[in-house]
């Protein structure tokens, strides 16, 4: 049972820190309101699968919510000031920030699949794979405001008209400018992780085309480079299999 409080505590500081209800927790993992609850008394635990996710949502490690210790980065041992301090270290490559009246917007859109139809069509129209985006309230924001940023960057403010309603067309409106800003500014997006996930999907789908090649003979930074200016000039890199040739070709 000790396991379980420990658990259970760490989930609801941090579910809590993010600003985040049980509901809109438990809608973002998939599971009932119901569940979480249970985690967050120590009667139960989260199923091994969701421990993944769990940690995606709450932006802490998995060895933080297992009970392993991490070095202590503050003198008073508080966990909350810990982990944020942590997360302001390093700014998101994606990051969605919103007004207190659009959040009953974005807890019913993130109930659907509407973030990954986006992702799945700007892969289709531009090879461009859209990092995980980063979506959190700003009490500092208008309660009307949403705010697109990139590496703190602002790429995108502005206001949306929530209506009770239809809130799915708020935050659907909302998500488009979120795709349309990472197209216009992808080559700034555009890292090192991205990269590897790109050439590991070549590898997997394509096998022959960049074994032994990336990272052997060209770094990912180098790849990177070479993607951003493609981005640049011509604004799509879905046609990766001769990218990777080419530059082959060079060397």
């Amino acid at each position: 049972m000790q396991m379980e409080y420990q658990i259970g505590n760490i989930i609801s500081q941090y579910r809590q820190n993010q600003k985040m209800t049980q509901e809109e927790f438990a809608a973002r993992l998939g599971v009932t309101p119901q569940a979480v609850s249970k985690w967050e008394r120590g009667n139960g635990l989260p199923d091994i699968t969701l421990v993944g996710d769990i940690c995606r949502l709450l932006h802490i490690s998995a060895d933080l919510l297992l009970g392993i210790q991490e070095k202590p980065i503050v003198e008073n041992n508080n966990a909350v000031f810990s982990k944020e301090i942590r997360n302001n270290l390093i700014a998101d490559p994606l990051t969605l920030e919103f007004g207190i009246d659009i959040t009953p917007c974005v807890i019913e859109g993130m109930k659907t699949d509407y973030i990954n139809q986006k992702r799945n069509q700007l892969a289709k129209e531009a090879g461009m794979l859209t990092p995980l985006l980063r979506i959190m309230d700003n009490t500092e924001l208008g309660v009307k405001e949403y705010c697109i940023l990139s590496y703190g960057k602002v790429l995108r403010q502005g206001e949306e008209t929530v209506d009770e309603n239809n809130k799915m067309e708020c935050f659907e409106r909302i998500i488009t400018q979120v795709f349309e800003q990472c197209k216009i500014h992808y080559h700034e997006i555009l890292n090192k992780e991205i990269v590897k996930i790109l050439v590991d999907n070549i590898k997997e789908q394509y096998s022959g085309i960049a074994d032994g090649l990336v990272p052997e003979r060209i770094s990912y930074l180098t790849l990177e480079k070479h993607l951003k200016k493609i981005v640049q000039e011509q604004g799509s890199i879905r046609d990766f299999i001769h990218i990777l040739e080419e530059l082959e070709e060079a060397l």
